[in-house]
């Protein structure tokens, strides 16, 4: 398959993949407040046990500034002490449909202590039948995929880097049982010449997924016509979009289903069919319930000792307004199904889309004049070029202070 450029449309494409908000789906850790605390996280956990149909968990574990001079049994004991605590807040109907292991974590515990770490999950909370385990892995890592496929790890993702053999890694973990294998893109530098190279060795492997770059981390001189070849380049393989920045083989099933407002990605990036709450452990771990933030202490002295006095050790925390949630549901509904369904968002929050959206909806004319996204009746539906630029099209509904 081949795609014609049009060079005038290669050049708007190219600057608005370097001009894409950082923060659409949720609020920088930034912006929360240290004002909300252990109180308000408790409360927030409470009413989410009462629903009558509670909602699934999602597990973040992460290292955050942890140091190379701190043990990792020393770490491994905190996590544990963090997860117990948890699991004491929430419901015994609660169950853990994923878990993520955040990148650096795999380096930061050996294998052993990963192990011991996944096997404590189900002694605490209970887990559907097979939950997802993903392991982010660097490219650069030096650790054996088929280590982190022994402790338990289901899916295997591993991020690109520019000095490391990621291609290679990813070879690895073909025959290591992983139920997927996904290769993340990060935003490629211009001095990184041999990047089209390695991403075009990872396509003839064929993972399930390939994860478009992110703009949360831009190198000193970013490369957009990189970034939009690496695109073109997904395309032409026949890998489609299922949300978010995740590419999905063309002839695997999306395991997501057909959109229907419910979609949702999480904290971790990653597209659910249902919206789970997210429960980050670690330090400086986000994590969400419902309409609720909180991020946990960034000190691992403070950590444990608030740990240690029986709390999680929220730091600050932020609860979204009813405007707000409003505007989160619609950035989810275009990052998740590519599309909008103006009644259905009516139907879902009885309330009128145009009134509700009257201040920033001028915002999309720009987008949908270059032909990014068209109104279809009251369903906004993203071209293929709009797709790659979702966060541009979500940012459109949300409140200036959401995008910073």
């Amino acid at each position: 398959m081949s795609f014609h450029v049009d060079a005038s449309e290669d050049t708007a494409l190219q600057a608005a993949l370097l001009r894409q908000p950082r923060h659409v789906l949720f609020p920088p850790a930034g912006h929360f407040s240290a004002g909300f605390g252990e109180s308000g996280w408790r409360t927030a956990v409470q009413a989410s046990n009462e629903h009558l149909i509670p909602r699934g968990l999602t597990l973040g574990f992460q290292t955050g500034r942890m140091g190379p001079d701190v043990p990792a049994e020393r770490y491994l004991d905190t996590l544990l002490a963090a997860l117990r605590l948890q699991a004491d807040a929430l419901a015994e109907d609660r169950e853990v449909v994923a878990m993520v292991l955040q990148l650096g974590l795999a380096e930061a515990l050996p294998p052993v202590l990963l192990g011991q770490l996944l096997d404590a999950v189900p002694q605490y909370l209970r887990t559907v039948a097979r939950p997802q385990v993903e392991a982010r892995l660097d490219a650069g890592s030096g650790l054996s995929p088929a280590q982190l496929r022994a402790v338990g790890c289901t899916r295997l993702n591993v991020i690109d880097r520019a000095d490391a053999p990621g291609p290679a890694v990813l070879a690895q973990a073909r025959d290591a049982g992983f139920t997927a294998r996904y290769y993340q893109l990060r935003v490629p530098a211009a001095e990184d010449a041999g990047f089209i190279g390695r991403l075009q060795t990872v396509l003839a492997d064929a993972p399930e997924r390939m994860l478009l770059p992110a703009p949360c981390a831009l190198p000193e001189h970013p490369s957009s016509e990189r970034w939009l070849q690496a695109w073109r380049l997904l395309r032409e393989a026949g890998y489609v979009g299922i949300g978010g920045d995740h590419y999905q083989r063309g002839d695997l099933l999306d395991p997501n289903g057909p959109g229907d407002g419910q979609r949702h990605c999480d904290l971790a990036g990653a597209p659910r069919r249902d919206r789970s709450d997210f429960i980050g452990i670690g330090l400086a771990a986000c994590s969400q319930i419902g309409e609720v933030f909180c991020r946990t202490e960034d000190d691992l002295e403070r950590w444990q000792a608030r740990l240690r006095s029986g709390h999680v050790g929220v730091a600050a925390g932020l609860i979204l307004s009813e405007e707000e949630r409003l505007a989160a549901e619609v950035a989810q509904c275009i990052a998740c199904d590519h599309a909008l369904d103006a009644a259905a968002f009516e139907w879902r929050n009885d309330v009128p889309f145009d009134e509700c959206f009257a201040e920033t909806l001028p915002a999309l004319a720009p987008l949908l004049a270059r032909g990014w996204a068209r109104w279809d009746g009251r369903v906004l539906r993203l071209a293929e070029e709009g797709r790659l630029l979702w966060r541009m099209m979500a940012a459109c509904f949300r409140p200036a202070a959401a995008i910073a």
